[in-house]
């Protein structure tokens, strides 16, 4: 018996109002993710790489299509409602990073955990920061890491969701 993907995309479109008119960014995607899948969107800058993990993840919406996460309407939804959904099977890591700055890294991955109630937070971010290498770094502050360990960190924070579906936007 197959299961449901954890995300559908439909015919999926976006486009958007330039000084030349009408700009295509993309245009009848469809995409099908299942459990345990691994993707990689490439192309060259500007082909729409970013702006598709964007619709997909529920951080815009289409102009044109449908996407159903866990099989809920997603694209439909109001940004709130979008945002508990995402907030239930999603986790983001973004080419900035999005660290807080007053924060170490352990309370920087405990963050999330906090919010969502989980039990433990603090030992899973623990936890999630020895995975990524960086134990010995969780009281440093994101100004005290280099760039690849402020990376490691926003993918601590984001595995330690346990996320059915991790989005990563320049992941390397």
């Amino acid at each position: 018996m197959a299961s449901t993907p954890v995300l559908v995309a439909r015919q999926l479109s976006k486009t958007v109002s330039a000084p030349e008119g009408e700009l295509t960014l993309l245009e009848h995607i469809d995409l099908t993710v299942q459990g345990g899948d691994t993707l990689a969107i490439t192309g060259p800058s500007g082909s729409g790489k970013s702006t598709l993990l964007g619709l997909l993840a529920g951080l815009d919406v289409p102009t044109s299509g449908d996407v159903r996460l866990a099989g809920e309407p997603f694209s439909g939804l109001d940004e709130d409602a979008r945002a508990a959904l995402r907030g239930r099977y999603c986790s983001f890591v973004f080419q900035a990073f999005h660290l807080v700055a007053d924060l170490t890294a352990l309370e920087n991955v405990m963050l999330p955990l906090e919010i969502a109630g989980a039990d433990r937070a603090r030992d899973k971010a623990r936890h999630w920061l020895a995975r990524v290498g960086l134990g010995k770094r969780e009281r440093h502050f994101p100004a005290q890491l280099s760039g690849g360990e402020q990376q490691r960190v926003a993918l601590a924070r984001a595995f330690a969701m346990e996320p059915a579906l991790l989005f990563a936007d320049e992941p390397t």
